[in-house]
């Protein structure tokens, strides 16, 4: 747990403390670039395994969409953490978790770095009871929204850049609650993350 407060901690210092803020007098440039980032958040909780990432084009000051893929392999500790996941409550779970989700993201406010915006994906979720036979291969497609706050030219790098995001999503096929002994896997109908990618602009 000490790992991941601390990583919380260093991304909430780089996202808002304006010794790493880009330079006010560029905000009203173009900042049209393709755009590549590693998700950072998911994959510390989960030990790194797999991949979670963006790609994606802004257009302009206003507009972006970026496709965030991810393949993750979801850990016994995580899954069981209150704090870290909403998805088991008890132990004895490992999972994996597939997301190709594609949003679109309108910027607002002086600066341009915050947004809000529409969002759809294809998740997967598994999830097997290590302990019987229990077993979850959900398939379902969402839709959604989120919204983020995006800081460029992190530590005044050019092209740098640290973005913060919370979509929420409607399961077309939930998961309904079910009971695995003194494990309970918790209804997948609403679901939502907290993504920090660390990424660079084209």
């Amino acid at each position: 747990m000490i790992h991941l407060r601390l990583i919380l901690g260093i991304c909430g210092i780089l996202l808002f403390s304006p010794i790493f803020s880009q330079d006010q007098n560029s905000q009203d440039h173009d900042r049209s670039s393709f755009f590549i980032g590693y998700e950072t958040l998911e994959m510390v909780m989960n030990k790194f395994q797999n991949f979670a990432g963006e790609i994606g084009y802004r257009f302009d000051n206003k507009n972006q969409i970026r496709l965030m893929i991810g393949e993750v392999k979801l850990t016994e500790r995580h899954l069981a953490s209150s704090w870290e996941a909403a998805a088991i409550s008890g132990d004895n779970v490992e999972g994996y978790f597939r997301i190709y989700e594609l949003y679109y993201d309108r910027y607002f406010g002086k600066r341009k770095n915050f947004y809000y915006g529409g969002s759809a994906a294809f998740v997967q979720d598994k999830y097997d009871h290590l302990i019987s036979d229990n077993y979850i291969d959900n398939k379902t497609m969402t839709l959604g929204f989120s919204a983020g706050y995006k800081k460029d030219n992190l530590f005044k790098i050019d092209n740098l850049y640290i973005h913060a995001a919370i979509p929420f999503r409607f399961y077309f096929n939930d998961i309904p609650e079910m009971q695995w002994g003194e494990t309970k896997v918790l209804a997948h109908k609403f679901v939502n993350n907290i993504w920090i990618f660390v990424g660079y602009n084209f």
